[in-house]
């Protein structure tokens, strides 16, 4: 089951967020596809979330062995807790790609690199229209983005993938 989707550039802005409302009744369709997205209530969950996968990230780097003078990339893939798994992937540009699912769920990874190779980039990075940075000035600070990912092809295809795994 996935609880929530986020997507983070380089600045620490969230630049998407999708939040399922899933209902006891999962009989109905419409409860599956009910809940919020790129919601102002959020802001300060995403900052949450992304302080917590940033500091644990820098403490991984700096546990991290040398082998032949090359830095171990050794990034965080999976936080569990006791009732739900944090699973993450960064890209090479800086963007974080984080999937909230419920415990049981192992590895979703691949779930990830589907949505940035074969969505995002499609819909977002090959749309002439969408920005590049969404920083609103180069002077924005760390966190204060307001810009939000609200491409409408990049929304639809993303619920069809997902759908299947919110049961």
């Amino acid at each position: 089951m996935i609880y929530s989707f986020w997507i983070f550039d380089k600045h620490c802005n969230c630049i998407f967020e999708r939040e399922w409302t899933l209902g006891s009744n999962t009989n109905n369709p419409n409860a599956l596809s009910s809940g919020t997205i790129n919601s102002k209530q959020n802001d300060e969950i995403g900052k949450l979330l992304y302080g917590m996968i940033f500091s644990l990230n820098s403490i991984t780097q700096k546990l991290s062995t040398s082998i032949s003078d090359n830095q171990i990339n050794n990034n965080i893939r999976s936080i569990s807790t006791g009732k739900f798994r944090i699973h993450t992937m960064q890209t090479a540009t800086g963007l974080w790609f984080i999937l909230i699912t419920d415990f049981k769920q192992q590895n979703y990874s691949q779930v990830l690199h589907y949505i940035y190779s074969h969505i995002y980039i499609k819909h977002v990075v090959h749309n002439f229209l969408s920005p590049y940075d969404f920083a609103l000035n180069p002077k924005e600070q760390r966190g204060q983005g307001v810009k939000k990912i609200n491409n409408r092809h990049f929304i639809n295809t993303l619920e069809a993938f997902l759908q299947s795994m919110l049961n």
